[in-house]
């Protein structure tokens, strides 16, 4: 049966969260969130090593899907398909196939690790390759919406090869 590689690549975010008390919700409205360094914020955090930022047990990974695309390509390394995220969600060609879901915290600081690369890979095995049986898994974040997955009959993909691009900061709405 022929073997397919599938790849979603381009810019994302890895956010990873982090519980915040009242007292350390005051401080970090008052700092400048946008031009700050992690130091800033691991101090207010009361944290000893700051790489605990980028270090959390909640993590979402994902691809923004106006800055990304899906890559198809046969056993023989030739591309078989190739279009934007955005094109196939205005296309309503997938959109019976997607899973969403929302994420608002309360008390929350988010550690936003800008991130690109090929952040997906699946492998499969089909006849054909039909986009429509490729399913995206969308979570929004405090507003921020993330491709956090995908998958294609069933199986799901796995990490791909991504590397950070910068890092924000940006508190829960409530």
């Amino acid at each position: 049966m022929p073997h397919f590689t599938i790849v979603l690549q381009g810019r994302g975010s890895e956010i990873n969260c982090h519980s915040i008390n009242t007292e350390q919700k005051e401080k970090l409205e008052h700092l400048d969130l946008d031009n700050c360094i992690l130091e800033d914020v691991g101090y207010i955090m009361e944290m000893d090593d700051t790489f605990q930022l980028i270090e959390s047990d909640d993590i979402y990974i994902g691809a923004y899907r106006e800055n990304s695309q899906i890559i198809v390509l046969n056993e023989s390394n030739d591309e078989v398909f190739n279009e934007s995220c955005d094109k196939l969600f205005l296309s309503e060609v997938i959109s019976e196939n997607t899973k969403y879901r929302e994420v608002y915290n309360n008390s929350k600081l988010y550690v936003n690790d800008y991130i690109k690369g090929s952040l997906f890979t699946l492998e499969v095995e089909d006849e054909n390759f039909d986009i429509s049986l490729l399913e995206f898994h969308l979570t929004e974040i405090e507003g921020m919406e993330l491709i956090t997955s995908i998958s294609y009959k069933g199986v799901e993909s796995d990490f791909g090869d991504y590397w950070s691009k910068g890092i924000t900061f940006f508190l829960s709405e409530s």
